[in-house]
């Protein structure tokens, strides 16, 4: 009886390969899926896409896929579906729900958008690269398309696939954009509320690396793969992403207690997604969740998922998989908590700092010094170095957790951002509230702004949480780039005779 309401409640369900794959990539997944829940074939699709060639984009991708529903698999524009990816597989799904926000703000643009969001029932991300991945710069080297480019003669033989792996790389302002419009904010340009207008979103990802051998190679070319699965980042894998604005430039007033103007300070995002943990999954990495076994409980927890119809359906299969996580774990603590935080530094106009340096410590009660918090990657994006990724093991640095007796130890946590003009005629300032109300200038055009960040580690105090693991937090921080002034108050660049 069971497997004949399978039958009639099926809706399509496609499968979203990731970089360099190919559709047979998900052909075990497909094959263990329709025996578990006695699915017609027909109704199961393999999307097949090319990823390898240097001018084909994420959003071009998305545009082919959009086409693969339709005239392919022959899911109707109005029809519902559900979708499992893997790696890049879930920024192509994210392309393809957000296409009509980066048109223009009109409802009845954004009303496509919606139409999208309410198609997509249920979306199981397999190691997804949400917010790139540490080793995907490496891949337009040379060395890089020999290995994982192109093997077919052809006018891309050999091609790596330059387009997807730059909006790939850790801190790409491809990826800036894409969670601006389905992660931030309210209303329309949140995807992934709580609710029936958005599709529930499962996150699993694999606790271990690739194997001494590759993790070795890939760390001999300096690329960080801690706190991953080999090739995406725990921290980087699910949909619970915040940004943090952080805005000296004084250019936007708020009001005061008595009325007067303020300069705008630190705001956040509201956060109403919801609750996407993520799963870490022992023993997997990024190739072997792609191999999975009948009787391997991740597939009954996969196939459970694709049933999920009520937010306390959601929570209790996250509650179910956690616990099942933990036991296969043989009841062992689950590994180190990371986070990630990609920040952007900019000026008054929207311009991208791009010589910038960032660095964070901690000063406890009862301890005469600042302790330095150490960073295990600090990774700016190739293209634009105003765009940087910051991560974290907040386990090994010993940040406090959420208990509040660890939190009243700490007196403050301070962020140290270093910016430099590389020019005598300017300096990047910061309008602040407090009495000194500039950064501080040490050289020539290199200045120094410290901002506390201690009153963002109580959750309890109705503002941001600043540490959550395993997830990744946006910061852009805004400042003045001004002339610098002689010793006769006039500014060098510019002034009359």
């Amino acid at each position: 009886m069971q497997k004949c309401a399978y039958l009639a409640m099926t809706i399509p369900l496609v499968l979203i390969h990731g970089y360099s794959d190919t559709a047979k990539g998900f052909q075990q997944w497909r094959d263990v899926l329709i025996k578990k829940r006695n699915l017609g074939p027909s109704k199961v699709h393999l999307i097949n896409y090319t990823s390898l060639a240097n001018e084909v984009t994420i959003r071009d991708i998305a545009e082919g896929f959009n086409r693969a529903l339709l005239y392919d698999a022959g899911i109707a524009e109005d029809e519902p579906f559900d979708a499992i990816v893997h790696s890049t597989g879930m920024l192509v799904i994210r392309a393809w729900l957000t296409r009509y926000a980066s048109v223009d703000g009109k409802t009845i643009v954004k009303s496509l958008d919606i139409a999208r969001i309410k198609r997509l029932q249920h979306l199981i991300a397999l190691a997804p690269a949400t917010n790139g991945s540490p080793v995907a710069h490496k891949g337009r080297s040379w060395l890089g398309a020999l290995v994982k480019g192109n093997k077919d003669l052809g006018p891309d033989f050999l091609e790596s696939g330059h387009q997807v792996l730059s909006a790939l790389e850790l801190a790409s302002p491809f990826t800036w954009d894409l969670a601006a419009k389905d992660m931030f904010g309210s209303g329309n340009t949140n995807r992934f509320k709580a609710g029936p207008d958005s599709p529930f979103v499962f996150t699993i990802c694999g606790d271990s690396g690739l194997g001494k051998v590759a993790d070795m190679a890939t760390g001999a070319v300096g690329t960080k793969i801690l706190g991953s699965d080999g090739v995406v980042r725990w921290a980087g894998a699910a949909l619970n992403s915040r940004l943090l604005t952080i805005d000296y430039t004084g250019e936007k007033p708020r009001r005061g207690d008595n009325g007067e103007h303020l300069p705008a300070a630190i705001t956040a995002s509201e956060w109403n997604n919801q609750n996407n943990i993520l799963i870490l999954w022992p023993g997997l990495n990024h190739g072997t969740i792609m191999r999975p076994r009948q009787s391997d409980p991740l597939v009954e927890l996969v196939s459970e998922a694709l049933d999920i119809n009520s937010n306390a359906g959601f929570n209790a299969w996250n509650t179910k998989a956690t616990t099942l996580a933990h036991l296969k774990r043989g009841g062992e603590e689950k590994p180190h908590e990371w986070q990630q935080f990609v920040i952007r530094v900019c000026d008054e106009r929207g311009d991208g700092v791009t010589d910038w340096t960032i660095s964070l410590q901690m000063k406890r009660k009862n301890k005469p010094n600042l302790e330095p918090i150490a960073i295990d990657d600090l990774h700016p994006y190739a293209k634009d170095k105003s765009f940087r990724c910051l991560h974290i093991n907040l386990t090994e640095c010993g940040l406090p957790g959420l208990d509040e007796a660890a939190m009243d130890n700490v007196e403050s946590l301070e962020l140290k951002l270093m910016m430099n003009t590389s020019s005598d005629y300017l300096l990047y300032v910061a309008q602040r509230e407090d009495s000194a109300k500039t950064s501080k200038k040490l050289f020539k055009g290199l200045s120094e702004l410290t901002v506390d960040l201690k009153e963002y580690l109580n959750p309890n105090n109705g503002k941001f949480r600043l540490l959550m693991p395993y997830t990744t937090t946006y910061v852009e921080i805004r400042v003045n780039r001004d002339p610098s002034l002689d010793g006769k108050g006039q500014a060098k660049i510019c002034h009359v005779k």
